[in-house]
């Protein structure tokens, strides 16, 4: 797969040890997906946002502390019976960082507040297959279930699951 690398991409880096988590209300994640997002908002049940709160220095974009850098949404639990057992099963729909920034270290920061609340037994994410590959999940421990296409989606998506 041809997609350009990061490092060749003129964004601005922060760093997620630099900032802290927050639950977001429906209209903040609604603005910061509707902004950020190429695909904007949509329902999310758990909505989590990454805050600046100091900055380090040369590597480091300066950003005033408060500043909204990266957000991820999450649906609320489904129980997978027919996985045996009740295994509360949660999507990650939407991550977004900050036009023109990269967030090092802000999906696994998100994700990892969202597993310290809910206690999920899986969390599942699709990834559109023409745009990545999915190493940034893959970073994140989960696991590729396949390819998936369906007519609404007008594309190929990949299917990666993290059990915990």
């Amino acid at each position: 797969m041809n997609l350009p690398a990061m490092d060749n991409l003129d964004l601005h880096t922060v760093f997620a040890r630099n900032c802290s988590v927050k639950k977001l209300s429906v209209s903040q994640a609604k603005d910061f997906f509707d902004a950020n997002h190429r695909m904007a908002d949509c329902t999310c049940r758990h909505r989590y946002g990454l805050f600046v709160e100091r900055s380090t220095g040369k590597r480091e974009a300066a950003l005033p502390a408060g500043t909204l850098v990266a957000a991820a949404g999450f649906s609320g639990a489904r129980n997978m019976t027919e996985r045996g057992g009740n295994p509360r099963s949660f999507e990650w729909i939407r991550y977004a960082s900050l036009k023109g920034y990269r967030v090092v270290g802000g999906m696994g920061k998100l994700m990892q507040a969202f597993v310290d609340d809910l206690h999920p037994d899986d969390i599942m994410t699709y990834v559109r297959s023409q745009e990545s590959d999915g190493d940034a999940f893959r970073a994140l421990g989960f696991d590729l279930e396949g390819e998936f296409t369906k007519e609404s989606w007008g594309s190929a998506n990949l299917k990666f699951r993290k059990n915990f």
